[in-house]
């Protein structure tokens, strides 16, 4: 009995070998090279060698092979015990994906200096560590089915040489010989230890965020540059535009894949995606295409970027559309100059534009180097470093208070989709540019058109619908005195806009000089400086000059403070005098 056992330790040790050599196979083959460190590759064999062996003798045990002919009932018990493991693995890991917020907060810098095996190491650990959103070809989805069909999928690539190899050792080995057992016997303490190990070491909890091969093996990072990781989706939303109820029901957005909306005005959820990212750090950028139907994309202006991710046909250029359930990462190596502070458009790269047109699009804010982020409302830490208003607190100079505009047109009347509570296509005005759809322009997702309301009721007043939402046109806050960045961005279309800050009243001038925006430019204004724009409390009148614009509803306040607010924290001292 004692020698059977042996004999079929031998027999699991042979199998497991052949096994893992099989894996390496893969590797070079399906990842397009063998260059993977030896530090990284030994302890996912290791830990796939610790879970392949019990199997191999439990399909030993249940089957007790003795000629050639047993090689396909071992074969088959062998994947019977394999597929629920690797589905069970699959779905185990997959909750454990989520690092705890304390350790990998999305739009949380972290020091990353520790090399990490990349993507070309998915083929590995198959049954260990299925990593669903790498190897599948079809759209990830958070299931636990899907998750554990995945692993499964990987266990049948596993399989492939198990039949081959039985055959061949049972036919040269029908019973291995005593002296042969024992010979493999020894193999097993080094090698269940190193897995032990290994298990430990790196199975006990989620992984953490490090730069990949991809930053640094092609020079994209620098070594120990602070990683960055925002996860950016594209959904479908029906925005509402003002509280009068008019709205834009084909409208879509970027997002915080983790919350699926945008941080918006105190509280609010619809207004555009603002990422924030220091100089210098290394930036990761997950975007997936959460639309239900049709292609989109991210582009990032003026920041040169690789990207990683795989498609039916090839690897994914900057500004690539994918289609529904897709996504690929950007990796942008953040430049270290100051010169380079200042606002990145976000944006989809259909010609012509009409899913910017609908609202896709935001901004990346490059802050100075080691700078701080906190809630202009609350003064606490910015949980995601995201939102149009913060307060920027830097290591070195004078912190600030950051407001972010973005203009933008929804579109030439003719295409412009607006609607009034009603559901009726606001009308076309026509004034000295031309013919324009009332509510086709906006400042951060907001528009209040200029219009006369009761020439366009229904023709029975009294059924007029109320407002769906009660949502006002965003308001800039700031105290007097105190240092003020406003940060503005194009939002695509052909369109030009002439961002200006009236000095109270509207049909004065005044204010500051009117500045011209480009297509897909952003533009940085210092305001609050001692002697310049405002000197006195009070509400300023922020618009775009172009009139259509400004008439169709592009515009809001700028509301300056002498005395504290409620809800409006200040800068610390001494920046607020």
């Amino acid at each position: 009995m004692r020698e059977a056992w042996r004999q079929r330790l031998a027999l699991a040790v042979l199998l497991t070998l052949g096994m893992l050599g099989w894996e390496l196979c893969l590797l070079e083959l399906l990842s397009g090279g063998f260059d993977v460190p030896a530090s990284a590759l030994a302890p996912r064999l290791a830990r796939d060698a610790m879970l392949l062996f019990p199997l191999w003798l439990v399909a030993l045990w249940r089957t007790r092979p003795e000629k050639p002919r047993d090689g396909a009932a071992l074969s088959l018990c062998f994947l019977l015990l394999l597929l629920p493991v690797a589905a069970g693995r699959a779905v185990l890991q997959r909750q454990q994906a989520s690092p705890p917020p304390s350790e990998a907060m999305e739009g949380q810098a972290l020091s990353a200096t520790e090399p990490a095996l990349g993507d070309e190491g998915r083929f590995l650990c198959a049954t260990v560590g299925a990593d669903v959103s790498a190897i599948s070809p079809e759209p990830a989805s958070d299931s636990p089915m899907a998750t554990a069909w995945t692993g499964m999928r990987d266990a049948l690539l596993l399989q492939v040489p198990v039949l081959p190899l039985t055959l061949l050792l049972l036919r040269r080995r029908s019973r291995p010989t005593a002296s042969e057992a024992r010979a493999a016997t020894p193999a097993l303490g080094p090698l269940l230890l190193l897995g032990i190990l290994c298990g430990w070491r790196s199975d006990g909890g989620p992984p953490s965020p490090r730069l990949s091969s991809l930053q640094q093996g092609e020079g994209v990072c620098r070594p120990g540059a602070p990683v960055r990781t925002y996860s950016v989706a594209a959904i479908a939303v029906d925005r509402p535009l003002n509280a009068h109820g008019d709205h834009q029901p084909q409208g879509l957005m970027y997002v915080l894949e983790e919350e699926r909306t945008a941080p918006g005005l105190h509280g609010e959820p619809i207004q555009p995606l603002v990422l924030r990212a220091n100089l210098g750090e290394c930036l990761l950028l997950h975007f997936t295409n959460r639309l239900a139907t049709g292609p989109a994309a991210l582009r990032i202006e003026g920041l040169p970027a690789t990207v990683s991710g795989r498609s039916p046909e090839g690897g994914f250029v900057p500004g690539t559309s994918v289609p529904p359930g897709r996504g690929l990462t950007y990796v942008l190596a953040l430049p270290e100059s100051p010169e380079a502070e200042g606002t990145y458009l976000l944006h989809d790269s259909e010609e012509g534009g009409a899913r910017e047109a609908r609202g896709l699009f935001g901004v990346l804010v490059l802050e100075p180097a080691g700078a701080r982020y906190r809630d202009a409302s609350t003064g606490e830490p910015l949980r995601h470093g995201t939102g149009w208003e913060a307060l920027i607190d830097v290591p070195s100079g004078e912190h600030f208070r950051e407001l972010v505009l973005l203009y933008h047109a929804l579109g030439p009347p003719e295409s412009a989709d607006v609607r009034s509570a009603s559901g009726a296509p606001l009308p076309v005005l026509d004034e000295m540019a031309g013919p324009f759809r009332a509510g086709a322009f906006g400042v951060n997702y907001r528009s209040e058109p200029r219009f006369d309301r009761e020439e366009h009721l229904p023709e029975d007043g009294e059924r007029r619908p109320s407002p769906r939402r009660r949502l006002a046109t965003p308001a800039l806050r700031s105290y007097l005195g105190e240092p003020v960045k406003l940060r503005l961005a194009h939002a695509g279309s052909a369109e030009f806009h002439v961002h200006h800050v009236h000095d109270g009243n509207e049909r004065r001038g005044g204010g500051e000089p009117p500045q011209l925006l480009s297509p897909g430019r952003g533009r940085t204004l210092l305001l609050g400086q001692p002697g310049g724009f405002p000197q006195a409390p009070g509400r300023f009148l922020v618009h775009c000059h172009v009139p259509n614009h400004f008439t169709g509803g592009e515009w809001l306040e700028w509301h300056v403070f002498s005395a504290p607010q409620r809800g409006l924290a200040p800068l610390p001292s001494p920046n607020h005098r």
